[in-house]
């Protein structure tokens, strides 16, 4: 699989830094910290440089001084073994220090980041330590009853809007709207180190799915190229006939029909522009479009692809005076 060998931690390790980018002056972040002298290692903490630091970004609400982070990718689960490793690790980073209580218990938290929905870990602490979870927010679950404050971050379900790196660190992007904002988030932001970081694990783990989308899309543009280039050239030809004709004295009756028919055409022309741009802005596929506004997909392709190049907002009129301005 092509999976296998992608380093997630480090791509975790970097998404996590942009998540809490809004305080990271105010934080220091270990990555694989190793607890002792032997190879035990934490996949990531937090600690606050100054205790009353309030972190914005929801999965840092339940944050403390010092808060040990475990990860788990895509394809790994969380298990009640893994609880108790985490647990364990807690309490021997609280004692590993030079001088007794150097940190205090009552600031550390433990977070779980996971992909898939831990019932039996769940289930255990619920029977065995009478644990109990309540949803704090989307994809953000506590575990209500322990000295620890303790938090489950379902990665894939929080939402884009507030965590997007997070949420898209995963191997099963789809096709269209995801794949497409992911690229242009990265855009904006292709010259951060960490963003690098997890954009490159993110597409090889999505191989298959973005190069997809990159044939689609690089089709539709070939298949439609000929076709748009063809009808601004065969305007450009009518309009220069037709004003020829319009500027003869003998042709000028001719040239006022010619002119409503022209009205005519560009008026649904700029209608049907208006229709599409409005169904784009909705996410539909170019079928969908189509069969809504009773044309055939080769017709209105040119129409897709020119607007692409003014997404998300589609604007109708410029859209229109790109296409038809030269013929005009």
């Amino acid at each position: 699989m092509e999976n296998t060998t992608l380093q997630w931690h480090p791509a975790f390790a970097a998404a996590l830094r942009i998540e809490l980018a809004e305080q990271l002056e105010m934080l220091e972040i270990e990555d694989e910290h190793i607890l002792g002298h032997k190879p035990l290692q934490i996949d990531a903490i937090v600690v606050k440089k100054h205790k009353n630091v309030h972190i914005n970004n929801k999965i840092g609400h339940i944050f403390k001084k010092h808060n040990i982070i475990e990860y788990k990718s895509p394809d790994d689960y969380l298990s009640i073994n893994d609880f108790y490793k985490v647990y364990g690790y807690t309490c021997f980073y609280q004692s590993d220090t030079s001088s007794v209580l150097e940190i205090p218990p009552t600031e550390l938290t433990l977070s779980f980041v996971c992909y898939h929905y831990p019932r039996e870990m769940i289930r255990h602490l619920e029977e065995t330590r009478k644990l109990t979870i309540l949803k704090y927010s989307e994809g953000i679950f506590y575990l209500k009853g322990d000295f620890f404050p303790i938090q489950i971050i379902l990665a894939d379900r929080l939402p884009s809007e507030e965590n997007f790196w997070l949420s898209h660190l995963r191997n099963n992007l789809q096709t269209g709207t995801e794949i497409g904002d992911l690229m242009k988030q990265y855009n904006q932001n292709r010259y951060s180190k960490w963003h690098q970081d997890v954009m490159n694990v993110i597409v090889h783990a999505n191989k298959s799915k973005i190069m997809e989308e990159k044939k689609m899309c690089e089709a539709l543009r070939e298949i439609f190229a000929e076709e748009l280039e063809e009808s601004k050239e065969q305007g450009r030809e009518i309009g220069k006939e037709i004003g020829k004709e319009i500027g003869k004295e003998i042709g000028k009756e001719i040239g006022k029909e010619i002119g409503k028919e022209i009205g005519k055409e560009i008026g649904r022309n700029r209608q049907l522009i208006e229709q599409i741009c409005k169904k784009l802005r909705k996410q539909k596929t170019l079928t969908q479009i189509a069969d809504e506004v009773e044309e055939s997909p080769e017709t209105i392709a040119p129409i897709i692809i020119a607007a692409a190049e003014f997404a998300p907002e589609y604007d109708a009129e410029k859209i229109f005076e790109h296409i038809y301005g030269e013929m005009l």
